[in-house]
């Protein structure tokens, strides 16, 4: 049975855990922005000047390093670079936690969600904001539901689920706690 992790992009990582025993369930997916704060295995970047940017940093030397093709190819090819198809044309934040999903989803039998808020919120005053939100929403439910072969783990999530999720049967949630259990398998 494979196992990764998928971290949001704005997670905040409880200093008490231990990567290492997170890394000994599975691999860690997520944006370029995780890694300095989670040493990320499979790091995303959707943003061609912050991918030549690090690039020119050689960060693909130190984790699995993806962009998407386009982006490769107008970069010349780096070598040590992975690549993903597809253009993200959505209005939306965290883009890489959408693509990181995916890319997870497609190797692995359970994907474990950490730092990711999708409880119900009070719609925000912000047409904008909301829109932006409501497109990242949707854009989750739609990377679970399509990769029904998978089942999807909220680890830690504060509340209940948003009502647009709650009847997806390939999500759950678990307590960190019961989680970090598998390690010692």
């Amino acid at each position: 049975m494979n196992i990764n992790w998928v971290l949001a992009d704005s997670i905040v990582l409880d200093p008490t855990i231990d990567i290492i025993k997170l890394k000994n369930i599975g691999s860690l997916w997520g944006s370029w922005r995780t890694w300095r704060s989670c040493q990320t295995d499979n790091v995303i970047c959707n943003d061609s000047v912050k991918s030549e940017e690090l690039i020119k940093r050689e960060f693909q030397k130190i984790c699995n390093f993806y962009i998407p093709n386009a982006v490769y190819q107008q970069l010349n090819r780096p070598e040590g670079v992975r690549l993903y198809e597809g253009a993200f044309t959505h209005d939306v934040d965290h883009q890489e936690d959408i693509i990181a999903m995916h890319l997870a989803a497609g190797s692995n039998d359970i994907v474990l969600l950490l730092g990711f808020d999708l409880a119900q919120k009070t719609p925000s005053p912000d047409k904008l904001v909301e829109h932006r939100t409501r497109n990242y929403q949707g854009l989750i439910r739609q990377a679970i539901a399509d990769n029904n072969h998978v089942q999807w783990v909220l680890v830690d999530h504060p509340e209940p689920v948003m009502k647009e999720l709650a009847d997806l049967e390939n999500l759950s949630t678990d307590t960190m706690e019961n989680v970090l259990t598998f390690s010692d398998s």
